[in-house]
């Protein structure tokens, strides 16, 4: 009898765990841009997303809080390119700044230092969450550079006695942020390639 007890809250545990995580951020559809003429090279650093959690509160169930966005990030910024750039190389390994011209390139993209910060606390009977996402820009060429820090911030509120699961807030106002993020990153790059080649 203790085994078939033992089996039971098993599966309901493993449940109740799937059901935190059966759903996280996406990548984002690029907006629709005119295409970039030359040949660009592209760096997107391999270093995971960099994600810190500080949580003050543990209602709203915040022990399950687990984003997942490095991979959406990177797949938005991909699908990014292919839409901005008519010739472009993604590259494992950056040109020093006498190489790029020298290899036929106008222009080195770096996308780089990619972080976020997820804070919750309550107040209250609120639960109050915000998630700030950041990443750094840098467009070079021989002669010139221009490097942007771009970040995007949400929040997300909820009653605390009102069904509150900041896994679900989380993963809204996350969404939001991330699309933001990805058209701050369109808006910059695209100004700063120009400011570099012409």
């Amino acid at each position: 009898m203790n085994k078939y007890i033992f089996i039971s809250i098993l599966v309901f545990l493993t449940s109740c765990t799937k059901e935190f995580n059966k759903q996280n951020i996406i990548s984002v559809n690029p907006p629709v841009a005119a295409k970039i003429e030359g040949k660009h090279l592209i760096y997107i650093s391999d270093k995971e997303f960099n994600q810190i959690n500080e949580i003050q509160s543990e209602d709203c169930e915040s022990w399950a809080l687990n984003l997942k966005i490095d991979e959406p990030l990177r797949s938005s910024i991909k699908s990014l390119l292919k839409e901005m750039f008519k010739n472009y190389t993604i590259t494992e390994k950056k040109l020093l700044k006498s190489e790029i011209e020298k290899k036929g390139y106008e222009s080195q993209i770096s996308f780089m230092n990619f972080k976020g910060v997820s804070k919750f606390k309550t107040e209250r009977n609120t639960g109050k969450y915000e998630i700030s996402l950041n990443i750094t820009i840098k467009v070079e060429n021989s002669s010139r550079n221009v490097t942007n820090e771009i970040s995007s911030n949400m929040n997300w509120e909820k009653n605390i006695f009102l069904n509150c699961n900041l896994q679900d807030g989380a993963i809204k106002s996350g969404q939001k942020a991330l699309d933001n993020l990805i058209k701050k990153i369109y808006e910059t790059s695209y100004e700063s390639v120009f400011q570099v080649v012409q």
